[in-house]
């Protein structure tokens, strides 16, 4: 397809517990009901986006056949409950990769078969572990565009260093990763912290930080429980909202980032 340019968005953060997995799903989700066709691929060993939305228990097919090199990726693909949203799922046995595969040809897995897929889908979705280990590199060194998801907290923030330079060394193997932007989530406005750090990142980085601010709000966490989307749970939320705007901001960058 002339012109065709891949929109593989990885969503990274070394730091757990901040809303990663749920943003992921979320932004997804907002795209697959506007009509967008979005792969999501669970590259986490706690497998928790593939818990949210398939039934664990009854996998047969999942990413570690991929990294194996026994499967190809159009193999491992399922649907969702939801219209135009499909996944690579993951299982927890993935972390046995982690430590007995780390071979060049499982760090640049995800490099050579998303090109595969990448062009029946309008975006894909990677979802990857809270370190910076081999999974979160392969992402690294397959997507086109890194979006961070930052918690307005001091430990978070501290670690921002070690995954900028992470990205940083990625982009010298993936000349095709063109951007990287941030965005703040669990945000609780009547802290002063979460005030004060927020505005430490922005005066930072500046317009590489999304407008939209994904607040602390108790639907979304009631929607991880019910393992829905927070849109099928909860459509009228806080949350919903703050994701459909993300959603809408982030979708803007992957068409005009070059």
């Amino acid at each position: 397809m002339r012109g065709y340019k891949p929109k593989i968005l990885c969503i990274a953060q070394q730091k757990g517990g901040v809303c990663k997995t749920t943003s992921v799903l979320s932004l997804s989700a907002a795209w697959a009901l506007e009509g967008k066709k979005v792969l999501m691929l669970d590259t986490d060993p706690q497998a928790n986006l593939t818990r949210n939305i398939l039934d664990y228990e009854k996998l047969k097919k999942d990413i570690s056949l991929l990294y194996k090199g026994k499967q190809s990726i159009k193999s491992i693909i399922h649907k969702t409950p939801y219209k135009n949203l499909f996944i690579v799922p993951t299982r927890t046995a993935l972390n046995r990769i982690e430590n007995l595969e780390r071979t060049l040809s499982t760090f640049n897995a995800l490099k050579k078969a998303l090109p595969q897929v990448a062009k029946i889908y309008d975006y894909v979705v990677i979802d990857t572990p809270p370190s910076l280990g081999l999974f979160t590199i392969s992402a690294l060194l397959a997507a086109t565009h890194v979006l961070v998801p930052v918690q307005p907290t001091f430990f978070c923030q501290e670690g921002l260093g070690d995954l900028n330079e992470t990205i940083k060394e990625a982009r010298e193997s993936n000349p095709g990763l063109i951007s990287v932007r941030y965005f703040i989530t669990l945000y609780d406005k009547r802290t002063v912290i979460s005030q004060d750090l927020t505005e430490t990142l922005r005066s930072q980085l500046g317009s590489m930080v999304f407008k939209t601010i994904i607040h602390r709000n108790i639907a979304v966490e009631e929607s991880q429980y019910a393992q829905r989307t927070i849109f099928d749970y909860a459509p009228r939320s806080r949350g919903a909202a703050d994701f459909k705007a993300l959603a809408k901001e982030v979708e803007q960058w992957l068409e005009n980032a070059s």
